[in-house]
C-alpha cells in the first residue's frame, strides 16, 4: 500500500513512517524544508517538498497514495486560530481528492 503521511518528519510522523515502512508499505512524505526531506528520505520514504498552506501539492500526494496519515499541524500557538484554518483547509483539500476513491485518512 502506498501511504501519504504529513508531518512525516515530525515526532509523530517519523515513528508512524518507520512502522510502515518496517510493514511493506510504500511512503509518500510532505516535507516542508531540505532538513525535513533529509530525515524522510533517510528513513527510506519518497519526498514530497510542500507544506501545509500548499493545497495543490497536497492533493498531488493524495491522488498518488491509497492511504493517507495527517499528523502535521503548525504549532504556532500564538496564531492558534490560523493553525486551526489551515488544517481545515488540508483535510478538504485532501478530501477532495480522495472523495469518491478508495482511499482512507486517519
Amino acid at each position: 500500500m502506498k501511504v501519504f503521511v504529513t508531518g512525516a518528519s515530525g515526532y509523530v510522523g517519523s515513528a508512524v513512517v518507520r512502522e510502515l515502512i518496517s510493514a511493506g508499505h510504500q511512503i509518500i512524505g510532505l516535507a516542508r524544508s531540505e532538513a525535513s526531506a533529509k530525515i524522510i528520505s533517510d528513513a527510506g520514504a519518497e519526498v514530497l517538498l510542500g507544506n501545509l498552506e500548499n493545497l495543490e501539492v497536497l492533493k498531488k500526494g493524495a491522488a498518488q497514495a491509497d492511504g493517507i496519515i495527517h499528523t502535521a499541524f503548525i504549532h504556532d500557538f500564538s496564531q492558534y486560530q490560523k493553525a486551526g484554518e489551515v488544517d481545515r483547509l488540508t483535510i478538504n483539500a485532501i478530501g477532495e481528492v480522495i472523495g469518491g476513491m478508495n482511499t482512507t485518512i486517519v
